[in-house]
């Protein structure tokens, strides 16, 4: 529970032989958001209705197919995101998941695979501030992390890259704490002009000297599912 508190998942996977409702009714009792896949050996229609009721988001059984059952996760973690299908519009930026595609104004942004991977994550979670460290979670998930620097690199290369597409800000650096998608970046040119002039303060100071694919996941499980 503690991890999951101070941990930005985008999903829990819990797998059990059966459904046993007490770990799920501590999370949703603890009041942490996070939505919960229950992956079960065997289950009967009452217990994957209980599950549903109490505060997961999907039940599946164990024979489920791993592309089933990637695109379940995806699904539930767009749907949470405040994202509906497959193509994300944040004003003028489009991000194409199912073709791993990222376009301004209609034009195609020249990514490289993690890029991408960095683009989508932001755009996902655009409420949110995104540490480095978050970040690695989730693109070098299951593999050796590099250094945090990296992630600087990479968000200039982005940076400069949109420029090109008259995006000047597509990211807001929160020092000391991590990286956010500058919604108002993307704005309609019109929209945007009028956001700028209400704006009061100053904007976070950026720069390209370093400082900081996938869905996050925890899981527990109580079965070694094969």
């Amino acid at each position: 529970m503690e991890t999951l508190r101070r941990s930005h998942y985008d999903i829990v996977v819990i797998q059990q032989a059966s459904p046993d409702m007490k770990l799920l009714r501590h999370i949703r009792n603890s009041r942490v958001p996070t939505p919960v896949m229950v992956i079960a050996l065997t289950s009967t229609p009452l217990e994957v209705a209980e599950l549903l009721s109490i505060g997961a988001d999907d039940c599946v059984p164990a024979s489920v197919d791993p592309a089933e059952l990637l695109a379940r996760l995806r699904a539930i973690v767009r749907r949470v995101s405040g994202h509906d299908s497959l193509t994300l519009h944040i004003g003028r930026l489009t991000v194409g998941v199912d073709r791993r595609e990222v376009h301004i104004d209609s034009k195609p942004v020249p990514l490289t695979r993690r890029e991408y991977d960095l683009v989508e994550l932001l755009a996902l979670r655009k409420t949110q501030v995104l540490s480095k460290e978050t970040v690695l979670d989730s693109l070098y998930a299951g593999e050796s992390e590099p250094y945090g620097k990296v992630i600087d690199v990479m968000i200039c290369k982005i940076r400069k890259k949109m420029r090109n597409f008259g995006i000047d800000e597509p990211f807001t650096t929160l020092w000391g704490i991590g990286y956010r998608l500058n919604e108002v970046a993307f704005a309609p040119l019109g929209a945007r002009a009028s956001a700028v002039e209400s704006r009061t303060g100053q904007p976070a100071k950026e720069s390209c000297i370093p400082v900081m694919s996938g869905i996050n996941i925890m899981s527990s499980s109580t079965l070694d599912l094969v």
